[in-house]
């Protein structure tokens, strides 16, 4: 069996597993998923579920339902879609498109598409046994904390304008820098 997952992530995609809208959109296919008993996450990438609490009774019997790492990403993205306001919708669409997990699940980087749709699920998701307390999705924020001093430089190329960009590098938005005043402190 090839290790293409970490613990990590494994534990990340049980913890995904357990939004309820999740679980519904990666089951979908399963006929009578109430009657699954186990589900293992594999090193390989693959969900087994199995009918009996016994893992071998259900290799012997063939009693198990195996679901891809690719249709588990999918579907986890179809259902984190669905999840979102009309905002974040956006933002998750081209943030994370399908064509960048279908590069990733085809690299076979599963840790990268696990840890995105991990991030997506708890800060840009308003609704969701996932998203914390403090996030930007659901109205909260972190905590401040105080800076007494700092000091910011920027080369400001392109005008005045700064560039956002996304995990892909694309350009969001352009942020534009006007300067209001100086102060300046002698040594």
């Amino acid at each position: 069996m090839e290790k293409n997952l970490t613990d990590r992530s494994q534990k990340l995609i049980e913890m995904l597993l357990m939004e309820p809208k999740i679980a519904e959109a990666v089951f979908v296919d399963i006929e009578h998923r109430e009657a699954y008993k186990i589900l293992d996450i594999n090193q390989d990438g693959t969900l087994t579920l199995g009918k009996r609490s016994v893992r071998w009774w259900n290799r012997l019997f063939n009693l198990e339902k195996t679901i891809s790492f690719r249709d588990f990403a999918f579907s986890t993205f179809r259902a984190l879609v669905g999840m979102a306001n009309n905002l974040n919708k956006n933002t998750i669409l081209q943030g994370l498109s399908q064509e960048l997990i279908a590069k990733a699940v085809l690299d076979k980087k599963y840790d990268f598409v696990v840890d995105r749709l991990y991030d997506v699920a708890r800060f840009a998701v308003e609704s969701g046994q996932l998203n914390t307390v403090a996030t930007p999705a659901n109205g909260g924020t972190m905590p401040e904390k105080r800076v007494e001093t700092a000091t910011i430089g920027i080369a400001l190329q392109n005008k005045g304008y700064i560039p956002i960009r996304d995990s892909v590098g694309n350009v969001l938005l352009n942020l534009r820098v006007k300067v209001d005043g100086y102060t300046f402190d002698t040594i």
